[in-house]
């Protein structure tokens, strides 16, 4: 199987886009579990009423190393905007990437700024996952919202921090998943999230699987693509960075999953 690789360095030395991060964890799978003794607190340790599962690290194990890797994906970010304002997509290649889980740390590592108000958005309408990561309940959601069924401020879950806020996918499938995203009242949402909060972190489905990113990546402007080491072809990589260019999408940069420590030193220079 054909590593991604040669398809990031191709990519990087023609477009000049940052390979952001390369994190040491396995996705929905992570490599370092957090302690018993954390494990079900806040992030000082003390108790909570919040019930996360245990691939947000960020929230688990604040001091770990994979946390300090969630926070310099935060700082390459914030280097490319100097009004400390972003909205951007999360996505993948293709499925099982990590792309949620990815979406939900960086959101945690954003909240630590307290000066500035986060919410991460489900926009994955056909396989929403984010609401189980969370212990959320999956509806209302999104998909109601863009129905009209319900407001803004009904599908707002906090989160962990004050100014941290998440909004589920909602109920829909793969037969009308298409549809909503077409629906007008799309760019109505995203502008009155702009208004609202700093930073919008968008969960989308794969590139290669639906056209949803592409779609909610025009309105937005900007993506991140996740990439599972050593699993990702480079083909698929390819095809997902073209197809979020043809949407006007700028890629912000690539984040690498599922890193193994083995990887030799001299790939260090292309990051």
């Amino acid at each position: 199987m054909a590593n991604v690789w040669d398809a990031m360095k191709k990519h990087q030395s023609e477009h000049g886009d940052k390979i952001v991060d390369r994190q040491n964890h396995h996705g929905a799978e992570p490599s370092v579990s957090a302690p018993a003794s954390v494990r079900k607190g806040n992030l000082d340790g003390t108790k909570s009423d919040h019930h996360y599962s245990e691939v947000l690290v960020v929230y688990h194990n604040k001091g770990g190393a994979i946390a300090e890797e969630y926070r310099s994906l935060r700082t390459s970010l914030l280097s490319q905007h100097r009004d400390n304002k972003i909205c951007c997509i999360v996505t993948s290649a293709d499925a099982k990437e990590g792309k949620t889980v990815t979406c939900l740390n960086l959101g945690l590592t954003l909240a630590e700024r307290p000066e500035s108000r986060v919410i991460v958005v489900d926009f994955d309408l056909r396989r929403g996952s984010m609401a189980g990561l969370l212990g959320l309940p999956s509806s209302p959601g999104m998909a109601e919202l863009l129905r009209g069924s319900v407001s803004l401020p009904e599908i707002v879950y906090p989160g962990c921090y004050p100014n941290l806020f998440f909004i589920t996918a909602g109920e829909s499938d793969f037969a009308v998943a298409g549809e909503l995203m077409e629906r007008p009242e799309l760019e109505d949402v995203i502008m009155q999230l702009r208004r609202e909060y700093d930073f919008i972190i968008f969960d989308t489905p794969p590139m290669n699987v639906a056209s949803d990113a592409g779609i909610l990546g025009k309105a937005v402007g900007e993506a991140l693509l996740v990439v599972r080491m050593n699993k990702t072809k480079r083909e698929s990589v390819a095809r997902a960075i073209r197809l979020l260019r043809a949407a006007n999408v700028k890629v912000a940069g690539i984040v690498l999953t599922y890193r193994k420590y083995y990887i030799p030193n001299y790939l260090y220079r292309y990051a």
